[in-house]
């Protein structure tokens, strides 16, 4: 299910928020919030779980189980400048202008999905998936590294 898909900053101050298509049809719903449960649920149109974020206390790591796989992403380099990627479907990373929001997260030489910055009136941003990408766990990875900036803003402001 590749195609792109729209998703607001403004998502982490809330418990509930959904995930658009380009056209800005509400596609999947995400429910939880880290500082609270630990835990976020990623639900289809239909309200079925497809996905489950969970971040374990005192870790770095954060596992998804999405399509019958579990999957980690972790953030490397001094500042966070980059994000490994295991997954059932191979190891990718995440690399570009994080700060800026235009970064790729690619597997080997070829880009699976591509993150850009979008001027509006909300401030949202844009994800790409690749044509035979899954949709799902490239949302899901994509949710946890603005999560990893969002936690790291946060304790350099001291908030």
């Amino acid at each position: 299910m590749s195609g792109v898909y729209l998703m607001s900053r403004k998502w982490s101050l809330a418990d509930r928020f959904t995930i658009a298509d380009g056209a800005g049809a509400p596609q999947f719903e995400v429910q939880g919030r880290f500082g609270f449960t630990k835990r976020l649920s990623f639900r289809d149109a239909s309200g079925a779980e497809v996905a489950v974020i969970a971040r374990g206390a005192f870790s770095s790591r954060y596992e998804i189980q999405a399509a019958g796989g579990s999957t980690t992403v972790r953030p490397r380099g001094v500042f966070g400048q980059r994000f490994e990627i295991d997954s059932p479907a191979g190891q990718m990373e995440a690399r570009g202008n994080f700060s800026g929001r235009n970064y790729t997260v690619v597997r080997g030489s070829m880009a699976v999905a591509t993150v850009s910055q979008q001027r509006t009136l909300r401030d949202r941003f844009a994800i790409e998936v690749a044509d035979g990408e899954d949709a799902v766990l490239m949302l899901a990875v994509i949710l946890v590294i603005e999560t990893i900036r969002a936690t790291r803003r946060a304790a350099a402001s001291g908030g």
